[in-house]
């Protein structure tokens, strides 16, 4: 006689909440329809909410199912049995919204459909007064499970699933603030995050959850859009160098001792170890890596009062841009916002979509202390150059009234290559460390009068400053 197999609370919490698909009314509906959902539930518990699964299956397929292929529809439900009735109604007003078309035409990842079930469906939640506590969170659903295939409604009988009809009442509820919440999802946030779905991993979902829910990004987002589809055709150069002639590429200090040269071993003992201690050794190199790869460059984005509006747009808008083509370019970047002080660094591409939430969400509360912040550039400048031997690049994006003492300046100048951006000056600008920069643009309201005109002056800024020091 077969031993009985053990169910797992993973494998129990799954029957459970496929029970409750019973419930469901968004067709079409099956194994892959349900496995989805799994995924999405996943999702939301690590966000704090463990939603009944219907209700996940349900909004989930109406914001990604795309119509000309599946055509979700809402089943009909005859009265008001067990307040089904009122949940169909809010399904239905929520397929009619015009932001749910354009939702299912958005090809959705399915980190992001569940972060936007939470923006949805998350302060609901949290006004549940029957929520899960914190502290009787289980772990996640099976992703692999016999239980898929199982009839939906044996598995009602087994677990009886109206535990959540209490939640789908308190969801209908709260229909006007539900249907709200669709309508105020930025459609062009969800573009510009597909623009970085195919080069970033899967992206952090507090990271995710913190884009779909700024309010007040919408400016910089059109402008993103404007500028970087022209700037993803940009090609990462080689990294190695190859050379042909009798299979060497030149002679090195550093190397592997199979690339020692000959005459090097002639040397006694106590002068071979001297010289390997000084770096002195010589070797043949194969192949190298283009020295170019040492420079670092930062982007610094002024966030003080002063930048609030059209120049807050640009210049965020422009560093992202940039920040994109030097990291497409194989550079290395460094995001950083100054008002009073220089704010924590952000490295491009280091982490799914870190910059893109740190440029959309950043928000200063501090005054302005150019010259502190300059002052610790500059240090911090010199100790990458004297410990590290990094050459650098540093453009930084302002206003016309961006005082910093001349002294420091041709100090910062002397360890790295500076570019300035200044932009919409009210007056004659009138800095006078201006001639101690290696470069400088200035965007004038003429530039800013037209769309068409402010994208192409970007441009030209991020390509000159992407270009580096001239010879």
């Amino acid at each position: 006689m077969a031993e009985p197999v053990e169910v797992t609370h993973g494998e129990r919490e799954l029957r459970r909440q496929l029970a409750t698909l019973t419930l469901a009314l968004v067709r079409p509906s099956g194994a892959a329809e349900a496995i989805r959902a799994a995924a999405w539930w996943n999702t939301l518990a690590k966000l704090g909410l463990r939603l009944p699964l219907a209700v996940v299956h349900d909004l989930g397929l109406l914001i990604s199912l795309r119509r000309e292929r599946t055509r979700p529809d809402v089943a009909p439900v005859a009265g008001a049995q067990s307040g089904l009735g009122r949940y169909a109604a809010l399904l239905n007003a929520i397929a009619a919204s015009d932001a749910t078309a354009a939702l299912t035409t958005a090809h959705l990842r399915d980190e992001t459909i569940a972060v936007l079930l939470a923006r949805v469906v998350g302060d609901v939640y949290h006004r549940w007064m029957a929520r899960p506590h914190p502290g009787m969170a289980g772990g996640e659903l099976p992703h692999t499970s016999t239980a898929y295939d199982l009839d939906r409604a044996a598995l009602a009988r087994e677990t009886h699933p109206s535990w959540c009809l209490p939640f789908i009442q308190h969801l209908v509820d709260q229909q006007a603030a539900v249907v709200a919440r669709i309508e105020q999802i930025d459609l062009g946030t969800l573009r510009l995050l597909g623009l970085y779905a195919a080069d970033s991993s899967t992206p952090d979902l507090a990271d995710l959850h913190q884009m779909v829910s700024t309010v007040g990004a919408a400016g910089v987002v059109d402008f993103s859009l404007q500028l970087l589809p022209s700037l993803l055709e940009t090609k990462r150069r080689p990294g190695v160098q190859r050379f042909s002639i009798d299979g060497y590429a030149s002679v090195e200090r550093r190397g592997n001792l199979d690339a020692l040269l000959p005459v090097e071993l002639a040397h006694d003992d106590e002068m071979f170890e001297l010289k390997a201690l000084s770096d002195d050794l010589l070797y043949y190199g194969h192949e190298r890596e283009r020295e170019g790869g040492r420079r670092l460059h930062y982007v610094l984005v002024d966030a003080s009062a002063s930048m609030r509006g059209v120049r807050q747009v640009f210049a965020r808008g422009l560093a992202l841009a940039l920040a994109k083509k030097i990291s497409l370019l194989g550079g290395e970047v460094w995001l950083r916002f100054f008002d009073s002080r220089l704010h924590e660094k952000v490295e491009v591409g280091a982490g799914g979509l870190r910059e893109l939430t740190y440029l959309l969400c950043f928000r200063s509360e501090r005054g302005r202390n150019y010259a502190r912040v300059f002052q610790q550039l500059e240090a911090e400048v010199a100790r990458l150059r004297r410990e590290e031997g990094r050459e650098v690049a540093v453009t930084f994006i302002t206003h016309a009234e961006c005082h910093v003492p001349a002294p420091t300046v041709e100090a910062l100048a002397r360890e790295a290559h500076l570019y300035g951006v200044f932009i919409l000056p009210s007056k004659p600008m009138a800095l006078d460390y201006l001639p101690r920069l290696h470069r400088h643009q200035v965007v004038t309201a003429e530039s800013l009068s037209r769309v068409s005109d402010k994208r192409r002056r970007a441009l030209e800024i991020v390509e000159e400053a992407a270009a580096g020091p001239r010879p």
